[in-house]
């Protein structure tokens, strides 16, 4: 049976979806932000949850990181902070801690949907993240509408934040990486390209302790397919987004080597850089025209270890 719910969290609005399979709670004060993703039959929240800092609203022009809860954001039309056309954003972006209103919030024959619905602040755009859970899936949809009189260039990503454990694996079809940051040398330098996964004799793929200190920023490039999952003792989630919209993917791992943190974060992004600055410089944007639709789906999918990742994203492209 699927039930939706709401309660109260920091004083803020918790909306929560669940199933036999998932619960999955979103924050439509904070940029409609996907705070738990809860694997039922594990009992495990997927996604990593600031052990320092509560959910809470902050300023537009604030510094994301440190007000960043955790969870599963999005941004637009930037990651980097960068000041484009005279503009200055913020880290990911405009729409990231705005309250979002609440359109839609309803089961229907078992599958769960919520609609949240906001108007940039800085950028003539609406936008629109549809959230639906049906059995062992969930679904993001996220539309932007152009709504003023001249093109929009942006780009456009989503940032789950994942709990990882040493030996945690990264599944990720590509052929390239590419060194973005580092805060050490085994991590590559900057502008360094490799053979995914492996960098200087090390797994790429592979989380390392807490205990050795590093973080870094690499971008995977010359995907195969369109999918990634995260695993963990053979179970995990496995998500699927388009590869003609979304074709590269930007890692943000730390592991104890960014304020004390560890967490991976696994994202597809349109373009990259993911700095619309650096990445109109370089013709990796996209243009968005007055009245035009941009409009995007991820869907993911939990498993255990009956079932490989491979053979998640099989049932996953089945529904």
């Amino acid at each position: 049976m699927t039930v939706i719910s709401e309660s109260t969290l920091s004083l803020l609005r918790v909306l929560t979806m669940e199933n036999e399979s998932i619960s999955v709670s979103v924050l439509p004060e904070v940029g409609a932000k996907i705070l738990s993703l809860v694997d039922r039959c594990s009992g495990r929240n997927l996604l990593w949850q600031n052990p320092r800092i509560r959910p809470q609203r902050f300023p537009v022009d604030a510094n994301f990181d440190n007000y960043w809860c955790g969870g599963w954001d999005d941004a637009f039309p930037t990651a980097d902070p960068c000041v484009y056309q005279g503009e200055p954003y913020p880290n990911v972006g405009e729409l990231r801690s705005l309250t979002w209103e609440v359109d839609q919030f309803e089961v229907n024959n078992a599958e769960a949907t919520l609609q949240l619905s906001t108007w940039g602040p800085i950028t003539p755009i609406r936008a629109v993240k549809i959230v639906s859970l049906a059995d062992r899936v969930l679904s993001m949809r996220f539309l932007i509408e152009n709504v003023g009189p001249l093109p929009v260039d942006f780009l456009w990503g989503t940032h789950p934040c994942f709990k990882v454990a040493e030996g945690t694996r990264l599944i990720i079809p590509g052929r390239t990486g590419l060194v973005q940051q580092a805060n050490n040398p085994v991590l590559g330098t900057n502008g360094q390209r490799y053979p995914w996964p492996h960098l200087n004799g090390r797994d790429m793929s592979v989380v390392p302790s807490i205990a050795s200190g590093l973080a870094c920023g690499h971008y995977v490039t010359e995907l195969e397919d369109g999918w990634f999952a995260v695993e963990l003792a053979g179970s995990g989630i496995v998500y699927e987004f388009p590869l003609e919209t979304c074709p590269n993917l930007w890692l943000w791992l730390v592991y104890g080597g960014w304020r004390g943190y560890y967490h991976a974060i696994v994202e597809p992004w349109t373009g990259y850089p993911v700095n619309l600055t650096e990445a109109v410089a370089e013709g990796r944007h996209r243009t968005l025209q007055p009245g035009g639709v941009f409009d995007v789906t991820l869907r993911c999918t939990t498993y255990d270890d009956s079932e490989s990742s491979t053979g998640a994203l099989q049932r996953l492209r089945s529904n």
